[in-house]
């Protein structure tokens, strides 16, 4: 099974490459010889294999120069992906979910995290002792309004005790407030918090929604028109995550660069927690980012419960493709163990 897999790789790579290189010969010019990245998120460890393929050029190897343009909190990627402004963007697996519900043609083609990083940060001094003290405390807790998982929490906790503050990305307003609480992902702000002695606790929330999180998607014009160059860009890129993977001290310097305000020892910290919510125990090379029909319908479901997509308008076939596709209805990832 896995020789099979790493034989389907080798030829997707070998496949792009001859490609290029013929089109290269002939005067032709491929239809994506520049792949622009959109990331939803300032440049940290969740996109380091990202930028562990870049540089060790794997991209440009292959004929296809990339530009990674850094995001920002709130930005609407899969609206700037379907727009044709960028050929891959970052996004949540819930965002492609609701962009496809409102008729943007996007799919997602790889994905960071197996198991959601998504969760809440509070002081140690915080009172709360769990995530439904957490949420109806009266302390302020800054939350993006209208995340899938704060709509959630709010049906399952209710919002009269809560505090909500609008969250704008910064850190500040944390270390100022002891009884402050803001969204996190579970392997980043808390690593810097506590670099800087601010001792602090977190409540993950994939125990009750666990989508697909940093996914790679592109226009489905583009998978339709230029399988082979999507599926070159997505061995490229799982080759980076390996790289990263095995040796992230390779790469956090340069990740940090472009990132002052995360020092290289919040990101290797933030690496070594990441991973096992990147890397189930035991996954082969040629299964990262690789994706599951059912993971897509359970989100899909939660999504139609809180009625932020109408039932039956998404299908999870169309959400997502694998590369190299699934043979044989395989399932690729080994089953994710529920939060204890």
């Amino acid at each position: 099974m896995k020789l099979r897999r790493l034989l389907l790789i080798i030829v997707a790579f070998a496949g792009a490459f001859v490609l290029w290189f013929t089109l290269a010969k002939e005067g032709g010019t491929p239809r994506l010889q520049r792949f622009r990245v959109q990331l939803d998120w300032v440049p940290e460890p969740e996109f380091g294999g990202l930028f562990a393929a870049q540089a060790e050029n794997r991209f440009a190897d292959l004929g296809m120069p990339l530009e990674i343009i850094q995001g920002a909190a709130s930005l609407a990627t899969p609206q700037i992906l379907a727009q044709g402004v960028c050929d891959v963007a970052l996004m949540g697996g819930d965002q492609l979910v609701t962009a496809r519900a409102q008729g943007a043609d996007i799919v997602a083609v790889y994905a960071t995290f197996l198991e959601s990083p998504y969760g809440l940060m509070a002081h140690d001094a915080n009172p709360a002792k769990n995530l439904e003290e957490l949420w109806t405390g009266g302390n302020p807790v800054a939350v993006e309004d209208g995340l899938p998982y704060v709509r959630l929490l709010n049906s399952m906790f209710g919002t009269s005790g809560a505090q909500f503050v609008p969250y704008a990305g910064s850190l500040a307003p944390f270390e100022a407030d002891p009884l402050y609480s803001q969204q996190c992902f579970v392997t980043a702000e808390p690593v810097q918090m506590r670099l800087k002695g601010i001792q602090v606790k977190v409540f993950s929330v994939s125990k009750y929604y666990d989508p697909y999180v940093a996914v790679y998607a592109v226009r489905g014009e583009t998978l339709r028109e230029s399988p082979e160059l999507v599926g070159a860009f997505v061995a490229a890129l799982r080759a980076g995550w390996v790289s990263y993977l095995e040796s992230p001290a390779s790469f956090t310097p340069a990740i940090a660069k472009m990132n002052p305000a995360m020092t290289v020892e919040a990101m290797n910290i933030a690496t070594e927690l990441e991973g096992p919510l990147i890397r189930r125990i035991g996954m082969a090379d040629s299964d990262l980012g690789r994706m599951t029909f059912q993971k897509w319908k359970d989100s899909i479901a939660i999504l139609e419960k809180l009625d932020m997509v109408k039932d039956g308008v998404v299908n999870a076939a169309d959400c997502f493709a694998n590369f190299p596709p699934d043979v044989d209805g395989d399932d690729p990832i080994l089953p994710i163990p529920a939060n204890q």
